[in-house]
Parts: C-alpha cells; structure tokens; sequence
C-alpha cells in the first residue's frame, strides 16, 4: 500500500472514529477526510524532515551508522530546537 493510500486510509478512520463518538460531525464526511488527510500528511512531512536533519547531524559526526536511539534522541533535539512537538 502506497504511503499516499496509507494516509487516506487512516484519515478515514480517524474521521469515523470521531463521528461515531460524536466529537465531531461532518456534514460532508468527505470535506472531513480531505482536512485530515491534509493534516496528516503535512505532520509526517515535518516528522520526515525533522528525521532527516538528525540523520545528517549525526552523519557528519559518527563514521557508522547511528542506532535507532541516537536518531531519536537527535530528533529529540532538532524537534526542541524548532519548537516541534513530536
């Protein structure tokens, strides 16, 4: 399943969820999944980025590949840095 298709189908699920709920009510559940899709898909943007930029901090310090808990501790900071909640 594409990343795309991955996103579409969560944002469909968190709408569902939402309005069985009765937290909210679209009155075009469709209008509703495009805003959450939208919004998804811009978080996992910044969340890539912020990967991204600890990945390259860490590649220009370590001769080996950093372990999945430096990354995430880098991501840590990159994320307080730019005032990202993770």
């Amino acid at each position: 399943m594409s990343g795309a298709r991955q996103v579409e189908f969560l944002a469909r699920a968190i709408v569902n969820r939402l309005e069985d709920r009765g937290l909210v009510e679209f009155s075009d559940a469709e209008a509703g999944i495009s805003v959450v899709t939208r919004t998804l898909a811009d978080l996992f943007g910044v969340y890539d980025a912020v990967e991204q930029e600890a990945r390259t901090r860490l590649g220009g310090t370590m001769k080996r590949e950093p372990s999945t808990a430096e990354v995430e501790d880098e991501m840590r900071r990159v994320a307080a840095e730019k005032n990202i909640l993770l």
